[in-house]
């Protein structure tokens, strides 16, 4: 294939790319059906009846109430779960689905734990960190950096 052939299809993939970006940014809105948690700091009673999706993060436990700090980009503003059948601790994440209530409470049609207490995010990073760890032994293992030109070259079995 010619120089100026690829060339063309190039451009074409990259003016096809930015009009599926174009066309995503017009239909953002159809892609989340559930009111914006921006909207929630401001004009929550407008939203009053309306099903709505949740992340928080849990501030308290009891048998009949969850409560959560919800965090957006216009602030962070707190919900009350009523009776979560969920089995989760203080600065544990969850996702909650439901209908929205006044005073600021959602009736839970389902909750998922994301994360049961805060310190599941240092395990997480934990296992990451092992797992690099781990990569780059057998990297290495294979390879070695040659000081000289500054590349890596295979290594040699002598």
């Amino acid at each position: 294939m010619k120089l100026w052939a690829r060339a063309g299809v190039a451009m074409l993939l990259c003016v096809v790319l930015f009009g599926t970006f174009v066309h995503y940014d017009a239909t953002e809105d159809d892609h989340n059906p559930y009111p914006p948690n921006e909207n929630l700091i401001e004009g929550y009673d407008d939203h009053v009846g309306e099903r709505t999706l949740l992340f928080g993060t849990v501030q308290s436990v009891t048998d009949e109430q969850l409560v959560i700090d919800v965090e957006s980009d216009a602030g962070t503003f707190k919900m009350v779960v009523t009776e979560p059948e969920v089995d989760v601790e203080k600065d544990g994440v969850v996702q909650v689905y439901g209908t929205l209530g006044p005073a600021r409470t959602i009736e839970p049609e389902r909750v998922e734990v994301v994360n049961r207490t805060g310190g599941s995010g240092l395990c997480k990073y934990g296992v990451s960190a092992v797992g690099a760890l781990l990569v780059a032994c057998l990297f290495f293992r294979f390879w070695r950096i040659d000081t000289d030109e500054w590349a890596f070259e295979v290594r040699s079995d002598g």
